[in-house]
């Protein structure tokens, strides 16, 4: 107890130390529901941080309809997640994107960067491994326009990664070539996530079969296993709690819940913790990783974020016509492509909602573990802010970036320029 409430006026005095209102820690999940990257800065593109959610697990399940033809197969792809398979919280993550900039780069060099991208933070103990991608050539890293590293355990264990003789990994290529796509079978399948149920790109073939096998034990997924990415050309539509004063435009995500981004602030994980009760096993150590926010803010009181409607963080570069008709500030540094004349400016955000909370947080994101009660508990005993959400609790925001492209850093300051009320619109 005394321990606890040491780290929690800790905290409390960073904060009151802490300088204006900035982002603390950036995370990008290149699959849903796996552990996460952290990262020192990032791209932000209209559906989310680059690279966020872009991948996704999912299991061939009896469909929930009764509605499917006679002789047809009536089973149909859905997303899983750490709230039914929790051990998706020990599958490791790593991006390996080639510096344009450094096209000629000893494979040793090139090591050294990739590390430098995802270092670690205070706000956590150990994101990604430390270990090399086996690759032969950078030109191969290169020509597949980088990697994604998938990792995994073939069972759970708190030996750190580069330490374990069995841990298995697949490397996925971000930009394959359509002869590498012929040649693992990749091809269009519908997926549900949530509500929708989307054309996505069934790229099982990119994991051998015994590991896929290795794969479904450790997860204990009974149901056949697949891995999708998403297909540009069919992400999903955005419906609800979009920006008022844009009517007309449309805004999309891939394979993340609802919304493109999630932004939550330090002291109010703290401020969680402090609610939790005394016998609670993460009590005084709430890891912030278990909310799976995008960003993570500092110098802001807890929950302050609850009535935040639109903020500004980084650069954003849009159309400049664009700029002009929506009301934005068109000043800024005028930048040429082609025909079209952009504009950077401040990264405007449309805050669209409050995070309506499930049972994922209460997964320990170290051990893979799911606790039965914490701090799910809790949150719906202090947290039941937003009618509209009820019977679920809330604790961090959504956003829709209000640009084509833009760029996040730790340490950027956030501006907040529009608060008001929030009320939830549920799923259709």
């Amino acid at each position: 107890m005394y321990e606890a409430a040491q780290s929690l006026l800790r905290h409390y005095l960073e904060y009151l130390s802490s300088p204006a209102p900035h982002i603390k820690a950036l995370f990008t999940y290149p699959v849903k529901s796996c552990r996460g990257i952290e990262l020192a800065a990032s791209e932000v593109e209209p559906w989310g941080l680059k690279y966020d959610r872009s991948f996704t697990f999912a299991e061939l399940r009896p469909q929930s309809t009764g509605d499917s033809a006679e002789g047809t197969d009536d089973r149909e792809w859905r997303f899983i997640t750490q709230r039914e398979y929790p051990r998706l919280a020990l599958i490791e993550t790593e991006l390996w994107v080639p510096d344009p900039r450094a096209v000629k780069t000893s494979k040793k060099t090139e090591k050294k960067n990739a590390r430098n991208a995802s270092r670690r933070s205070p706000l956590s103990q150990e994101i990604s491994a430390d270990d090399a991608l086996d690759v032969d050539k950078k030109t191969d890293v290169a020509s597949h326009g980088g990697y994604l590293i998938i990792r995994f355990p073939l069972k759970p264990s708190l030996i750190p990664f580069s330490f374990r003789p069995n841990a298995v990994s697949l490397n996925i290529p971000l930009v394959p070539s359509q002869e590498h796509g012929a040649e693992k079978n990749y091809h269009l399948e519908p997926i549900s996530i949530w509500v929708d149920r989307i054309q996505s790109i069934n790229i099982t073939g990119e994991i051998p079969a015994d590991t896929l096998s290795k794969l479904q034990e450790f997860l204990g997924v009974r149901n056949t296993l697949g891995l999708f990415r998403v297909d540009s050309l069919h992400r999903r539509d955005i419906s609800r709690s979009l920006p008022k004063d844009r009517p007309g435009e449309s805004y999309s995500v891939g394979f993340g819940d609802a919304f493109p981004l999630h932004l939550m602030s330090m002291a109010s994980v703290y401020a969680q913790d402090a609610n939790l009760p005394a016998k609670a096993a993460m009590k005084g150590r709430l890891d912030a990783r278990r909310f799976r926010a995008n960003i993570y803010v500092d110098g802001v009181p807890e929950y302050d974020e609850d009535d935040w409607k639109k903020i500004h963080v980084g650069r954003g570069i849009q159309p400049k016509t664009h700029a002009k008709v929506k009301g934005g500030a068109a000043k800024g540094k005028t930048i040429s492509h082609g025909d079209q004349t952009y504009v950077e400016t401040e990264g405007e955000y449309h805050v669209a909602c409050r995070t309506a909370r499930c049972k994922m947080p209460n997964v320990d994101q170290e051990s893979g573990v799911k606790d039965t009660n914490e701090p799910l508990t809790t949150m719906r005993r202090t947290r039941q802010v937003d009618e509209g959400a009820n019977p679920h609790p809330c604790l961090g925001m959504q956003m829709i970036p209000l640009f084509q492209q833009g760029i996040l850093r730790v340490g950027d300051e956030v501006k907040v320029v529009e608060r008001g009320e929030h009320y939830y619109e549920k799923m259709l």
